[in-house]
């Protein structure tokens, strides 16, 4: 998947329009000077100018290295020239200097894949699952986008393991999103999803026994079918796995909620 130049000058200048210095707090003469090339930089992209703006945001870095913005610019700048590469290095610096930049990390895991890097795409993709669990706000937005794209990556790779997991995951959050919706009788019916998003992780589970992920999202699947007699099992092995396999903290938190709430419920039965 090539990303469009084009598409992503467009949403690095709306991201870059906010990290501007800002000239009226009292930053010193260097940062001011940065800020100026950097100016400099966008007008010569407005221009249709990318090695003028590569000239002048490198300038700028080398004022200020302070001003990461830079690293951003020429990340575009590198796109319009079709040097991947470079274009990749630099927004790999971006991104580890601003890690809540969520879209930028997204767009920086594509260019890993466009640059034969799918083991650091991955591991970018996983620690971005891991970050936008915790954040609520961004969860919809890029959860299904990124689970879907480590399926894609799985399946190149013909790891089936993780092509299951990931796919019955999206499937699973998909159906979660058409419910908070409020549309069940759209396109793509919960319920009919939520059967997918079991038959995925169920396989998942027939590859790696001992996992516990997904065991825990069958056992989300499972509760939100209102099934609870399938779901208490997954829901005991997920406890039992979660000791010595896999899940991310956002995970290790609900499935202990959800285990404390089960044996809570056995007790006063």
């Amino acid at each position: 998947m090539r990303l469009p130049g084009a598409l992503l000058w467009l949403w690095l200048c709306s991201t870059n329009s906010a990290a501007v210095p800002a000239q009226d707090q009292g930053l010193d003469e260097r940062n001011y000077i940065a800020g100026q090339l950097w100016e400099q930089g966008q007008a010569a992209m407005r221009q249709g100018k990318p090695d003028d703006a590569i000239r002048f945001y490198d300038q700028s870095l080398a004022t200020d290295p302070r001003m990461v913005c830079n690293h951003l610019s020429l990340a575009t700048a590198y796109l319009e020239k079709k040097n991947t590469s470079s274009a990749c290095e630099h927004l790999g610096r971006y991104v580890e200097a601003r890690p809540e930049q969520l879209v930028a990390r997204s767009r920086y895991a594509e260019l890993l894949v466009q640059v034969n890097k799918p083991s650091e795409a991955r591991a970018e993709l996983e620690r971005l699952v891991t970050d936008v669990q915790d954040h609520s706000n961004a969860a919809a937005q890029h959860l299904i986008r990124t689970h879907g794209r480590l399926m894609e990556l799985a399946e190149s790779e013909h790891d089936e393991y993780t092509a299951h997991l990931h796919r019955g995951i999206g499937l699973f959050l998909l159906a979660r999103k058409r419910i908070a919706l409020g549309d069940p009788d759209g396109e793509l019916p919960p319920e009919g999803l939520l059967c997918k998003a079991a038959a995925e992780l169920t396989r998942a589970r027939h590859e790696r026994p001992g996992e516990a992920r997904p065991c825990w999202y069958l056992y989300e699947v499972w509760t939100e079918l209102g099934q609870r007699l399938p779901a208490i099992p997954q829901l005991k092995d997920a406890n039992a796995a979660s000791f010595s396999t896999y899940l991310t903290p956002a995970e290790q938190r609900g499935l202990h909620l959800a285990y404390q709430r089960y044996l809570s419920e056995t007790q006063h039965h």
